[in-house]
């Protein structure tokens, strides 16, 4: 009888402590999405990151994989922009020949930064005048991955996926 009421007193410490372990571990994968998100929040505000397409999404048509023509976005510091990324859809006035692809080098103008620490993504938005007129809306997420949305003045819009890390200096 004695060994009986020590195994369910024992069955029940056990039972009792497992809620306990699950909430830790919850709270690591919350504190751990938080640091993410922090160090995510410290790249975007450092002005120094690149930004790397692995897909594409044309107006009006299907996705498109970019691993073997991938586009990407350097911002800098000193507040300029460099963007060398592949288009796909529809053109209504660029030169006839041209590269074919959103190619742009200047300062970022009219600069908007928002961060939302609830749904831990930052909102960064820009425009920058080169051969053409681009309004560019980068949405990070917490863990660094990202969406760039592009309009232009003589192209459909497009969308990019990817992801954004620190300029490695050379």
């Amino acid at each position: 009888m004695r060994s009986l009421v020590t195994f369910f007193l024992a069955g029940a410490f056990i039972f009792g402590a497992l809620p306990s372990v699950e909430a830790q571990q919850k709270m690591t994968t919350a504190q751990k999405r938080q640091q993410q998100f922090e160090e995510t929040k410290k790249l975007v505000e450092s002005r120094n990151f690149i930004f790397v397409a692995d897909r594409a999404f044309p107006s009006g048509g299907a996705s498109i994989d970019l691993t073997t023509n991938y586009g990407y976005l350097k911002v800098k510091e000193d507040s300029t922009v460099v963007g060398d990324l592949p288009f796909f859809g529809r053109a209504f006035s660029v030169d006839y020949g041209g590269n074919g692809g959103i190619k742009f080098s200047g300062k970022m103008d009219e600069q908007e930064y928002s961060v939302n620490e609830e749904k831990q993504n930052i909102s960064y938005s820009f425009k920058v005048k080169d051969d053409d007129y681009f309004q560019l809306r980068l949405d990070v997420y917490y863990n660094g991955d990202a969406s760039l949305n592009v309009i232009s003045h003589n192209r459909s819009a497009i969308r990019y996926q990817g992801d954004i890390s620190r300029i490695e200096e050379n």
